[in-house]
């Protein structure tokens, strides 16, 4: 197959994976709520895997650019879940998810490629296994992903919960300039990346998606669209 046709397959496997790991992640965290006592999240719906409700667009795009992503939060009630505990519970719901979904499926990828049913981009049942993988490695990405202490995302969001308390100014000014210190890590990528040539992303994950993806795929295996350069860890 050419290098062309690859990397439009490679890509176009990223739409299941996509449709499938951040309402896993965002229905993640509204089970977490149900039974930490905020029943509202199923009253609206967030129990129906409805793609659209979860997708947010910068989080699909960004799945596209650097094979990390998040969704639209799940609305709570503040009152439900209110202790440390109940917070970080809801918190690890989404990541947690996501790494269930990647040991179902990883375990039986490794027992199809122990049978020598290995995946491929070529048409036919090793494509299937492909979309199977990529399937497994999103779901990898965003449980290592959200677990990064970066406003906005499930690991900030836990340290929040257990320190907010004694040092609330310092995490108020951290909400306001959420945009800024986003901007700063985009810029602190391109610049380790291109210019220092240290794959920061890769970094910064391999410590939550390394020992994941050894569980999930007895290896540490990682994904890049064919003919392009990959930003993650355990790249072959």
């Amino acid at each position: 197959m050419r290098g062309f046709e690859q990397l439009v397959i490679g890509a176009l496997l990223l739409v299941p994976a996509v449709l499938i790991a951040i309402p896993v992640h965002e229905m993640g965290h509204a089970v977490a709520a149900y039974f930490l006592g905020d029943r509202s999240v199923r009253y609206f719906g967030y129990f129906k895997p409805e793609p659209r409700r979860f997708l947010e667009p910068v989080g699909v795009i960004t799945v596209a650019v650097a094979l990390v992503g998040w969704g639209r939060r799940v609305p709570i009630q503040p009152n439900r879940i209110s202790t440390t505990g109940q917070k970080v519970l809801y918190e690890l719901g989404g990541p947690a998810a996501n790494l269930a979904v990647a040991l179902a499926l990883g375990l039986i990828l490794q027992v199809l490629r122990r049978v020598g049913m290995p995946y491929s981009f070529d048409p036919g049942a090793g494509l299937l296994l492909a979309a199977v993988f990529v399937i497994v490695f999103l779901n990898l990405s965003l449980f290592a992903f959200n677990l990064l202490p970066i406003p906005g995302l499930d690991g900030w969001n836990i340290i929040e919960a257990i320190f907010k308390s004694r040092n609330a100014r310092f995490f108020f000014n951290v909400s306001v300039r959420r945009r800024e210190i986003w901007a700063g890590c985009a810029i602190a990528l391109v610049v380790f990346q291109f210019l220092l040539g240290i794959n920061l992303l890769s970094v910064v994950m391999t410590p939550f998606y390394e020992p994941a993806s050894l569980i999930s795929l007895g290896e540490c295996d990682g994904y890049r669209i064919p003919g392009l350069v990959g930003l993650f860890p355990c790249l072959r």
